[in-house]
């Protein structure tokens, strides 16, 4: 069910129907509308262009954890034109992205990498 109730919540917090949605997405609206009720599950590939569009990973979509930010955007983030991060960069960063950077220091603490 984590997936309806998220998708809905992203979807509801860029003020978008499900019409604009589908539009976007090329898809019908009744897809989505499946979706957001759980009665139908997105193919892999709709799952990943979901989690592309707004800028949230698909484990996040899932369920499978609470923060919305991937990796990958994260490294986009705090990757400057020199390669750096600063402070003031780090400061900038919404509470998910600061927990997400969190996380991953642990996991390097963890398996000492």
């Amino acid at each position: 069910m984590f997936l309806a109730e998220r998708l809905k919540e992203l979807r509801e917090n860029k003020d978008l129907s499900q019409s604009e949605l589908a539009e976007v997405m090329h898809i019908s609206q009744s897809s989505i509308s499946e979706y957001e009720n759980g009665n139908q599950q997105p193919p892999l590939a709709m799952l990943t262009q979901l989690a592309d569009f707004f800028n949230v990973n698909v484990d996040y979509l899932l369920g499978r954890t609470n923060i919305k930010i991937s990796i990958e955007n994260l490294k986009q983030k705090l990757t400057t034109n020199l390669g750096c991060v600063t402070i003031d960069d780090f400061i900038r960063l919404n509470n998910d992205e600061k927990e997400a950077i969190g996380n991953l220091i642990l996991s390097f603490k963890k398996y000492h990498i």
